[in-house]
């Protein structure tokens, strides 16, 4: 998307850049600027930037929800802290100490900003449908329904740091459960708490909602010629879709929403429909412009300057500075006991890779510091110390293309198909540089052999966190002891709970 894009719509949503209580201190000038904003098509199209930029900030994608905050909780880094407050508080968060003073204004942040993307959302969904008639009908489906995938996607993460796991094996105490509010208006009451059936209900009918009115529109579809969009596309709206939430990324996410409760029969139909659609490879065009390029990166072309594997992301976010954020903690260099670098045990990782010199996410992805003691290895996926190409450059993964393998392999091992689960995974692992099938396997073994997938394929990307925790892992290789909800669910801002919400 036009940078120039991004910068106009800041005007509108610094608004909200205060506090989640400030949003709703409408005033008439705030009111006639939003009629103003959103008397064009092009001031919807701002304000759904404005959204990607915020989940781009430090405080979610941008770092701490992304290779900050999930990774250290469940990963086994070294034991971090020093001088540094921002690394401190990554001790904290290593000891899931949530309530002390260094991480509890980290966790707070997560709640905050994510309600502020929402209210942003929303702000635009209360104005779209007034504005139907007017709006050219592309940007009507397309941008409406990144609005409501935008939201769901919000909602989803909130339930899944402050809400409880292990749903497939809790439901009936976790469809009751009051958990996170689902907001869908902009208004000054403060608004109740759902339960947990009721947010899940909410999440898919959004994505549900969202696939319907994108489904023949996104450009990722296929539906219409690439001239279909010139009308529209003046501002490069749409060239970009790998970093907006676009169809295949709204089926993802609704596919990760019923992995989430434990329902693999319909997990498993959305992530089928992305694998498919996409094939080995699947690129789409407006014009001469690459609009969307997804598929698994083989062993060839992956290198220092592509180790993002941007190509693969169905959903990435763009933040802002990424190299400077990941200097220190990535380093690859790092001194004997420096503790500021996210290192790996040497012995744990050849382990988990068994030492394997064809994988290439443990001989190109990870480098082996030798001279240091003790020596280790440090994930280089988001680390730019060697230069990296403009395509993978202050990129965040959101959800990449391997996750849908494991979901729809998942799936199938659950309901006893083990021959189709270990297709999909054997398919996968030949990327990877594991050209030895896996076969003869039950059905517990397949589900331990994804398990493994998910470690060796997410490292440094945030997911283990959300597998350990759908699952119910009593153990994580972080922590020595059993974990319980007390080390998995992150504590309501205060605020919250003044305001009366349970937890």
């Amino acid at each position: 998307m036009k940078r120039r894009l991004y910068i106009i719509t800041l005007g509108l949503i610094s608004l909200t850049l205060t506090s989640c209580n400030s949003w709703f201190d409408v005033t008439s000038s705030h009111e006639i600027r939003e009629e103003y904003h959103f008397a064009i098509d092009q001031g919807f199209a701002q304000s759904v930037a404005g959204c990607y930029i915020q989940m781009g900030e430090n405080s979610l994608y941008g770092e701490y929800t992304s290779y900050v905050l999930p990774e250290v909780a469940v990963n086994p880094y070294r034991t971090m802290g020093t001088n540094s407050i921002e690394y401190l508080a990554l001790a904290y968060l290593q000891k899931h100490l949530w309530n002390s003073s260094h991480a509890k204004p980290i966790i707070d942040n997560i709640w905050t900003s994510s309600y502020r993307v929402i209210a942003n959302a929303n702000e635009a969904l209360k104005n779209i449908d007034k504005k139907e008639s007017s709006l050219d009908p592309i940007n009507y489906h397309i941008l409406k329904g990144e609005l409501l995938a935008i939201r769901a996607l919000m909602h989803f993460n909130l339930l899944r740091y402050f809400g409880y796991g292990n749903w497939g094996n809790r439901k009936t105490e976790l469809d009751a459960r009051l958990t996170i509010p689902y907001v869908t208006t902009v208004e000054k009451n403060l608004t109740p708490q759902s339960t947990g059936s009721a947010v899940i209900a909410n999440t898919l009918k959004d994505l549900n909602d969202a696939a319907t009115l994108m489904k023949d529109y996104d450009p990722v579809s296929s539906t219409h010629p690439d001239n279909y969009y010139s009308k529209v596309d003046e501002e490069g709206f749409y060239e970009s879709r790998n970093f907006h939430l676009n169809y295949y990324a709204v089926r993802a996410i609704t596919a990760q929403v019923y992995q989430w409760i434990g329902d693999y029969t319909n997990a498993l139909t959305p992530a089928k429909e992305v694998i498919d659609a996409v094939g080995t490879s699947k690129s789409v065009s407006i014009g001469n412009t690459t609009a969307f390029t997804l598929h698994l990166m083989p062993v060839s072309e992956v290198t220092s300057t592509t180790s993002a594997l941007t190509r693969e992301a169905v959903f990435a976010i763009e933040t802002q500075n990424l190299s400077d954020k990941t200097l220190t903690l990535f380093n690859p260099n790092y001194s004997t006991n420096q503790t500021d670098v996210m290192s790996l045990n040497e012995g744990q990782m050849q382990e988990l890779y068994n030492n394997s010199n064809t994988d290439y996410r443990f001989v190109k992805l990870l480098h082996h510091n030798m001279t240091s003691s003790p020596a280790g290895y440090v994930p280089q996926k988001y680390y730019s110390g060697f230069g990296i190409d403009n395509y993978f450059k202050n990129k965040i993964n959101v959800i990449r293309l391997p996750e849908l393998y494991f979901i729809a392999a998942e799936s199938y091992a659950r309901s006893g198909n083990l021959d189709q689960a270990l297709s999909l995974m054997n398919t996968f692992r030949e990327t990877r540089g594991l050209y030895e099938p896996l076969i003869d396997l039950n059905q517990a073994q397949v589900l331990e052999e994804i398990g493994k997938e998910y470690q060796r394929e997410f490292l440094s990307e945030g997911m283990m966190y959300f597998y350990y925790k759908r699952i119910g892992a009593e153990t994580v290789p972080a922590k020595s002891g059993a974990m319980t909800d007390a080390d998995y669910v992150l504590p309501y801002p205060d605020l919250e709970i003044q305001s009366g919400r349970i937890q």
